[in-house]
């Protein structure tokens, strides 16, 4: 991994959040990003775009169904846990499990330090650093820069963008479309006090997403979010 480029240095309150398993995190809300469920939220969105534009700017011109297959399987299991151990994230991480024993956790550190990067330094950031991780001559010194983006583009969610509505409304619209059935398995861990939720988002018999949080929507919403990223946006 020696090409492997520098993790972006990220400020704010949410680096402590970051390297908390969420059984260790505080349940209050920051009066600057939310929560860590908000954080992993964006970084879903940012990433699936980046992604996307990654793939879009390749040579040869790739057609809009190979770029969809690029970035489904941009980013492995095996690769995560290959990127996260070089940097050395594992060993800062605090948990119950450690972070390279589950994926969930893993992909849940990802998300959430994406989310962080875009939302304090901008997208152009996170396209340097994930474009760099798939391909180190991406933006070396012969390379163009991405284009300038004076201020973050509207992501997939906002208004601007054709899907509008809550990520549970567009994921049921979805798979109506299709033809197909969603089915969203819950278990509850912890005590009754203070419950945690795991919820998985199971689309056509095939697991596509999975949640976890104080509460039983906000699991759910997250599986469905991480499903509908999953499925990609012509989905």
């Amino acid at each position: 991994m020696a090409n492997l480029p520098s993790i972006p240095i990220v400020e704010g309150d949410f680096i402590i959040d970051l390297y908390l398993h969420p059984s260790l995190q505080s349940d209050a809300v920051n009066d600057d990003y939310g929560d860590m469920n908000r954080l992993q939220q964006l970084g879903q969105y940012a990433l699936n775009l980046v992604l996307h534009t990654h793939f879009f700017r390749a040579r040869p011109i790739l057609t809009a169904a190979q770029i969809a297959d690029e970035v489904t399987a941009a980013i492995t299991d095996a690769k995560l846990r290959e990127w996260l151990a070089a940097y050395g994230i594992h060993t800062k991480y605090r948990g119950p499990v450690k972070l390279l024993e589950s994926t969930e956790d893993m992909y849940r550190f990802f998300h959430g330090f994406i989310g962080a990067l875009y939302y304090r330094h901008g997208l152009d950031r996170v396209q340097v650093w994930i474009s760099g991780l798939l391909d180190p001559n991406a933006y070396n010194s012969a390379a163009a820069p991405p284009p300038p983006v004076n201020s973050p583009p509207p992501l997939p969610n906002q208004a601007s963008s054709p899907r509008t509505g809550s990520v549970l409304m567009n994921l049921n619209e979805a798979v109506q479309r299709h033809g197909v059935t969603v089915t969203y398995p819950a278990e509850q861990t912890g005590p009754p006090h203070a419950p945690t939720w795991s919820v998985k988002c199971v689309i056509g018999g095939v697991e596509k997403g999975q949640g976890s949080g104080k509460s039983q929507k906000v699991a759910k919403e997250q599986a469905a979010q991480q499903a509908l990223t999953a499925m990609g946006p012509g989905w």
